[in-house]
């Protein structure tokens, strides 16, 4: 039961980590908020899924990829999370 909840909490930091590195990212780089745009953030097995309503922010979110993907990946190693060799797609 525990490790139920443990896998569920992780879950919610995996996709909260990524949503605030998607949001950092565009700030920085691009200089717009992306937070109205954003619709959702899924995980199926080692596949996160980020979907948006407007395609063009699906276009430079894929530009951003290896940006995206690095400050996820520094971000999740502070919490111990083990979560990598994962893949972004933006639908």
């Amino acid at each position: 039961m525990e490790l139920n909840i443990w896998l569920e909490k992780q879950e919610v930091f995996i996709k909260s980590i990524m949503w605030n590195s998607i949001i950092d990212i565009f700030k920085s780089e691009k200089n717009i908020d992306i937070t109205e745009y954003i619709i959702s953030i899924q995980i199926r097995w080692k596949i996160i899924l980020l979907k948006t309503n407007k395609p063009i922010i699906n276009n430079e979110a894929l530009l951003l990829d290896n940006k995206i993907k690095k400050l996820f990946s520094e971000k999740i190693k502070k919490l111990w999370i083990k979560f990598y060799d994962f893949e972004l797609k933006y639908i």
